[in-house]
C-alpha cells in the first residue's frame, strides 16, 4: 500500500465560541467599578448624539456636570487639590531663608535633600555624593550636618541610631544614660531587656525604665509626616440598610446611572431613513444608544440580585458584624441567583457596600474558611477575635505560645498552624509570649 502526500482545500466544521462586540461591551459594563463606569458613560455621553442623562428632577440623574461639555467646563474644575508640604519643600523653605549661607554650600545641601527618603533618612552614603559631584568629602559632610540642624530633628541621619541621637542632642538636660543605650544597646532597649541592662551599665531598674520611656517618645521617622497625602474616595456600588428586622438592599443612583434617548435626534433619524448616508450613522447610533441602556439596567439588576443573596446568606454579619462572617465561596451565590459562576464574580469585582458596619468591597464576603465543609467552619476575622480574647483571658504570669494557641483552637474545632497563629497575632499588634511575659514584670 502506498501513502500519497500534497496540498489541497478542504471544508471541516469545527466548534467555536464567538464573543461578539455587543457580548464583549455588557461582559465590560458588567465589571467596571463604580468609578470607571461614570468615566465610561461620560464619553458615551459625547461620543454619541443619542444618549443624555436624565436631569436630578428625574430622580435618576447625574448631575450637571454630565450635561456640561469639557470646553464649557468652569476652569477651577481642573485645578487639583493641594497635596500639602512634602518634606522636600519643607526643607528648602527652610534653606530659602538663610541668606548666609554660600552658593557651593547651597548645592550640595540641594543634592543630599533631594537624596533623602520618605523617612527623612540619607539614602545614599557621602563618599558616593562626593564622588558624583567631584567634591572632598569634607563639603559633603559640612552639608549634611546643616541638613541635620534642619527642621524636623533627626532629618539627614543615616540610621536609627544616628536619627535619635539627633533629636536627644536637642533636649535639654538628657541623660548621659539615653546615649549609651541607643549607642550601643539600641536591640536590647527594643526587646525590654530590664535584667541585662542592669548588669552591663550597673543602673538601677528605674534609670533604665526611665531612660527607654525617654527613648520611646523620640520620632524614628521624623519624614513621615511630611510624605505626600492623597485621598482616595469610594463611592458604594450598593447601599444596605436594616429597617425594623428586614435588610433592605438599594444600588446608589451614582452605580446605576440613567441615561435615557434624545427625542429630537430619534425624529431626524425617521425622517431620514436607511437611505441616508447620515440616516444609516444616526440609525447606527440609535441602536447603540438603546443596547447601552440595556447593558446599563442589566447591570443594576445583575448587582442587585448578587447582593440580596449575600447579604442573605451573611446576615449574622450584617446583624452582629465581622466576627459573624461565615466562609463562603462565589459558586454558592451563583447557584442561588441562577448565575453562572464568572457572571457573579464580574459582578462583586471591584463593587463596594455600604453597611451598618461601614463599607466593605464585595469580595471581603467571600472569605476562604477554616474547616471547610463544616458548619462550624471559621473565617479568618472569626479566628483572629478569639485570639484577641484568649490573649486578654490569660494568666499574667504564663502567656501562651502561639504552638499553645494553636492548640487551645484545635480544641474548639479550628485547625490551624502554628505559623498562621504567630501571622495573625503579628497582624492584631500583639507582641509574643516572651515579650507579653516580660512585660507584665516589669510592670507595664
Amino acid at each position: 500500500m502506498t501513502s500519497r502526500y500534497g496540498f489541497g482545500m478542504y471544508q471541516q466544521q469545527k466548534p467555536h465560541m464567538h464573543m461578539s462586540p455587543q457580548l464583549q461591551q455588557a461582559i465590560k459594563i458588567l465589571q467596571l467599578p463604580t468609578s470607571d463606569l461614570l468615566e465610561f458613560i461620560q464619553s458615551e455621553l459625547e461620543d454619541n448624539p443619542f444618549l443624555e442623562a436624565m436631569d436630578g428632577h428625574g430622580g435618576a440623574g447625574l448631575g450637571e456636570d454630565w450635561s456640561r461639555s469639557p470646553r464649557s467646563a468652569a476652569p477651577l474644575d481642573y485645578l487639583a487639590a493641594d497635596q500639602g508640604v512634602t518634606l522636600e519643600k519643607h526643607l528648602n523653605e527652610q534653606l530659602r531663608f538663610d541668606s548666609e549661607i554660600s552658593g557651593a554650600l547651597r548645592k550640595v545641601v540641594d543634592f543630599v535633600i533631594g537624596n533623602l527618603d520618605a523617612n527623612g533618612y540619607l539614602d545614599c552614603p557621602p563618599e558616593q555624593i562626593a564622588g558624583e559631584l567631584r567634591i572632598a568629602l569634607s563639603e559633603v559632610e559640612q552639608a549634611l550636618s546643616y541638613v541635620q540642624g534642619l527642621e524636623p530633628a533627626g532629618v539627614g541621619a543615616r540610621n536609627l541610631a544616628e536619627c535619635l541621637l539627633l533629636q536627644v542632642r536637642r533636649t535639654e538636660g538628657f541623660s548621659p544614660l539615653v546615649v549609651t543605650l541607643i549607642t550601643s544597646h539600641l536591640e536590647a532597649v527594643a526587646d525590654y531587656h530590664i535584667p541585662k541592662l542592669m548588669r552591663l551599665l550597673h543602673v538601677s531598674q528605674e534609670e533604665i525604665v526611665s531612660a527607654i520611656r525617654f527613648i520611646k517618645t523620640l520620632n524614628p521617622r521624623p519624614g513621615a509626616a511630611y510624605q505626600s497625602r492623597h485621598a482616595d474616595y469610594i463611592i458604594p456600588d450598593v447601599l444596605i440598610r436594616i429597617v425594623g428586622d428586614q435588610f433592605v438592599v438599594s444600588v446608589q443612583e451614582s452605580a446605576a446611572p440613567r441615561l435615557r434617548v434624545n427625542s429630537n435626534y430619534e425624529g431626524i433619524a425617521k425622517e431620514l431613513g436607511r437611505s441616508d448616508e447620515s440616516g444609516r450613522y444616526l440609525l447606527a447610533k440609535r441602536s447603540a444608544a438603546a443596547f447601552l441602556l440595556k447593558c446599563l439596567e442589566q447591570r443594576r439588576l445583575t448587582l442587585l440580585r448578587v447582593t440580596r443573596a449575600i447579604v442573605e446568606e451573611q446576615a449574622a454579619f450584617f446583624r452582629g458584624g465581622a466576627d459573624h462572617l461565615k466562609p463562603m465561596v462565589l459558586k454558592h451565590i451563583a447557584e442561588k441567583v441562577d448565575l453562572h459562576e464568572s457572571t457573579v464574580s464580574r459582578a462583586v469585582a471591584g463593587k463596594y457596600a455600604q453597611t451598618p458596619w461601614g463599607t466593605y468591597e464585595l469580595g471581603y464576603f467571600f472569605p476562604s474558611g477554616f474547616n471547610n465543609g463544616q458548619e462550624d467552619a471559621a473565617t479568618a476575622e472569626r479566628v483572629k477575635a478569639k485570639l484577641r480574647e484568649m490573649v486578654e483571658k490569660e494568666a499574667g504570669g504564663a502567656p501562651y505560645s502561639d504552638q499553645q494557641l494553636a492548640l487551645l483552637l484545635e480544641g474548639e474545632g479550628i485547625p490551624i498552624s502554628r505559623r498562621t497563629v504567630a501571622k495573625y497575632r503579628e497582624e492584631l499588634g500583639i507582641a509574643s509570649s516572651f515579650k507579653r511575659k516580660r512585660a507584665k514584670e516589669q510592670g507595664r
